[in-house]
């Protein structure tokens, strides 16, 4: 049995169907309800429960073979979360944890990397057999669909510095593959990223090729938030702030990575960006 949290986020359930698709029992822990029906679209079994409780958790891991272990994005207690996890995992005598982390954890600068990066740590204390993996940029952060119904790229950071970015389907493969083949991904940390980097204005020339229609690169401002009278939670300030650290960041240094250990877990060189607009587009 696997067991995966945040299974009903965006990575959750890609990292669920690839795992599916590998032949895994599986088991989706997350607090949304809507967990429920995923597992029922996979026959795998739901647990409805909250990271932060310790009990919820000791609940999700029982009969637990492998962990992987997805942390919520951007959330102020994701640290505390990752932690209770590794902790029911220890104590349940998990043979596998599989943790989500991000490239370049140790720019802590960044809030979202500060937590991503405390979780490694828990992870390499841990005593268990581990694989910390960490995915890039993901290219599922542009909807292909709207920028091409606008004609526009819009992007809150410079127009001229290059990211590197990956396939969010790459990277679960690559997750399935790593808890397939277990022993084998044991210690490892690995950097999951595709090879294409590139800036914004050269994102919109490749839909622009793909699509057969112009499309523009536009920067635009942070959106603010909304202001509704309602006093802005932990929660929220928190978003907000990671989110203009990030932004401050890509527009400043972009980032980086290397696509030679996704290759490697793959067995073929990663998707490509012109490959995934021509997919998002037979998708419509």
């Amino acid at each position: 049995m696997i067991l995966i949290t945040a299974a009903n986020g965006r990575t959750g359930r890609s990292v669920v169907r690839a795992l599916l698709r590998a032949g895994h029992p599986l088991r989706l822990f997350d607090h949304n309800p809507g967990v429920q029906e995923l597992a029922g679209e996979g026959a795998a079994e739901a647990v409805i429960g909250d990271l932060l409780e310790p009990r919820d958790v000791s609940r999700a891991v029982q009969g637990v073979r492998c962990v992987v272990h997805i942390g919520p994005p951007l959330h102020p207690r994701e640290a505390e979360m990752g932690h209770n996890v590794v902790s029911a995992a220890r104590a349940a005598g998990v043979e596998h944890l599989v943790q989500f982390s991000l490239t370049h954890p140790q720019l802590e600068p960044l809030l979202n990397h500060q937590a991503k990066l405390a979780v490694e740590r828990v992870v390499l204390l841990s005593r268990m057999p581990f694989t910390i993996l960490q995915p890039m940029h993901y290219m599922q952060n542009i909807d292909v669909a709207r920028v091409i119904a606008d004609g526009v790229l819009r992007q809150p950071y410079a127009l001229d510095v290059p990211l590197q970015h990956v396939d969010l389907e790459d990277v679960a493969e690559a997750a399935a593959r790593v808890v397939s083949e277990g022993p084998r991904h044991y210690y490892a940390t690995y950097e999951v990223c595709g090879d294409d980097y590139r800036n914004a204005r050269e994102l919109a020339d490749i839909i622009s090729a793909e699509c057969g229609q112009t499309v523009v690169a536009e920067q635009i401002s942070f959106p603010a938030p909304p202001t509704d009278g309602r006093r802005p939670s932990e929660a929220d300030d928190y978003r907000v702030d990671a989110l203009l650290r990030l932004l401050e960041h890509y527009g400043r240094y972009g980032i980086t990575g290397n696509p030679n250990v996704l290759q490697w877990l793959l067995g073929r060189r990663p998707t490509s960006f012109a490959e995934f607009v021509r997919r998002s587009l037979a998708c419509d």
